[in-house]
């Protein structure tokens, strides 16, 4: 099912990632980072007060539509209950910015900063709106519905900022300055404008249904113990960036943003495999432990095989890679390394959660995910600030942040995993470790490359990541962790089709 449904969505990442990294060039490159620091803050303020638009009630929608249930009366819910956390959204956002500037007197860095945010606003109320949509062809396994949207929005937003970035780089911006930073704020939500109404007419196979209160309350019971662990997440996920920026300013904020970008070709690659595992799972529940073992630790196996090459890369040429975006990175480079072991590691815990979940045990995905929050929030506070009420800190700045996201990243791994054991009540081994010696070839010409070739130019970084990923894929071939078979059918289902 996977080998046919995960291509589609493959592609449409490949593409979407290939442009945002060539966009994400030439904002860096060319409007700077200052100004991306700027549109960074502002995407890690709005993204912060997120928090009260999921609350766990993604994860549920997902789970009962996955069922036999009313699926026209399970979206309506859904629908209902997005469009309320919507609106308590827009006036947290606007509460806080007003708070900040006309109870405590306090600004930003540069007040652009504050129209962003404003900016931004639409952007993450059609986001937040999505997943009404997206979730419901995630949960039928509808992977071109997903991919054909998403791929336009991609090449519509990421080739306006490529164009942006191309009157930078021939000097015919005129005199934006900052203003820049709301223009690009503002794309974004043009954009996903664009999207959500795609969605809607791309696919259009179901029908909302006025919902009962008795659904409402369903939602509300099952979501409960995933909401704090779930909010607390999102907190977790971008309080990092409003610490760095009070401290370290807006290029090391955007450093940190570039850093986690980066890190985001793992999650790309990987989710046309995590995107389908809940529903999968929901449907097979039949399966006995040991075939659900089996099948669990074949997931984790099909993770670590797309993550490792791409971790590799980024964590023994990270100065060279910084150095393409902006030669004023290169003082950040071991972040990346940093980030990288911490973004693998983190792709391998789909599977337990995803297990653990479809058994109806969400309440300790809630405590162990909150497990790994915590420890990151107070390894954020403690590593990255100078100082704070006189006394002095870690003040590693970004490669404090990028330390604690790993030291989460490892704990919250280790516990779904046990967790996983103990509740199948079966041993698992994990064979993830032989990727260790599929890898090791092009580890040696990654750091040979990184000692002896520096390669600071593309034209020399480009060969020497080609010729790892060669490495990587000989090396798996050679040891059956991939057939040319699955390659070939990989390949056959690339481009999206509408019986996917």
């Amino acid at each position: 099912m996977l080998s046919n449904k995960s291509p589609a969505i493959f592609f449409q990442t490949f593409i979407s990632s290939l442009l945002g990294y060539i966009a994400l060039f030439f904002i860096n490159r060319y409007i700077g980072p200052v100004y991306w620091g700027y549109l960074s803050y502002a995407l890690a303020f709005g993204a912060l007060f997120s928090l009260v638009t999921d609350l766990g009630f993604n994860t549920t929608y997902v789970k009962f539509i996955s069922g036999k249930g009313d699926t026209a009366e399970d979206m309506g819910a859904y629908l209902v209950i997005k469009v309320v956390l919507n609106v308590i959204y827009v006036a947290v956002v606007l509460g806080s910015l007003l708070f900040w500037t006309d109870v405590l007197k306090r600004g930003f860095q540069n007040p652009i900063e504050y129209w962003t945010i404003i900016a931004v606003i639409p952007y993450y109320t059609i986001l937040n709106i999505m997943p009404v949509f997206n979730n419901y062809y995630k949960a039928n396994m509808q992977s071109y519905n997903i991919a054909m949207p998403r791929l336009i929005e991609s090449v519509f937003r990421n080739s306006i900022f490529i164009g942006i970035g191309v009157l930078y780089y021939l000097h015919i911006e005129g005199s934006l300055g900052a203003g820049i930073t709301v223009i690009l704020a503002l794309l974004y939500s043009i954009s996903y404008f664009i999207y959500i109404i795609l969605l809607w007419l791309h696919g259009h196979p179901w029908g909302f249904k006025k919902p009962a209160v008795e659904t409402i309350k369903k939602y509300i019971k099952f979501a409960i113990p995933l909401a704090f662990a779930t909010s607390i997440g999102i907190v977790n996920g971008n309080i990092d960036k409003i610490i760095v920026q009070f401290f370290w300013g807006a290029v090391a904020t955007g450093a940190l943003y570039t850093d986690q970008r980066l890190i985001s070709i793992i999650a790309t690659l990987t989710g046309p495999v995590t995107i389908f595992l809940l529903p999968l799972l929901m449907r097979n529940l039949e399966d006995t432990k040991e075939i659900q073992n089996t099948k669990i630790m074949e997931y984790e196996r099909i993770l670590s095989l797309i993550s490792a090459p791409f971790a590799m890369i980024l964590f023994f040429l990270s100065p060279f890679i910084l150095n393409i975006y902006n030669a004023r990175y290169l003082m950040y480079a071991s972040s990346l390394s940093i980030i990288a072991v911490g973004g693998y590691v983190g792709a391998l815990t789909y599977p337990f959660s995803s297990s653990i979940i479809s058994k109806g045990k969400q309440h300790m995905v809630a405590w162990i995910s909150l497990s790994g929050i915590i420890l990151n929030i107070i390894l954020n506070v403690i590593l990255i600030p100078t100082t704070i009420l006189g006394f002095r800190l870690g003040s590693l700045g970004v490669e404090g942040a990028t330390i604690s996201y790993t030291a989460a990243n490892f704990l919250v791994y280790f516990l779904y995993k046990e967790y996983f054991r103990k509740i199948n009540e079966t041993r698992t081994r994990s064979t993830a470790v032989i990727h260790i010696v599929v890898a090791f070839p092009s580890a040696l010409v990654l750091l040979l490359s990184a000692i002896y070739l520096k390669p600071y130019s593309f034209i020399v970084l480009f060969p020497v990541i080609l010729l790892s990923l060669l490495l990587y894929l000989i090396m798996s071939l050679s040891l059956k962790e991939i057939t040319t078979g699955q390659i070939k059918m990989l390949i056959r289902n690339l481009i999206p089709r509408k019986d996917q």
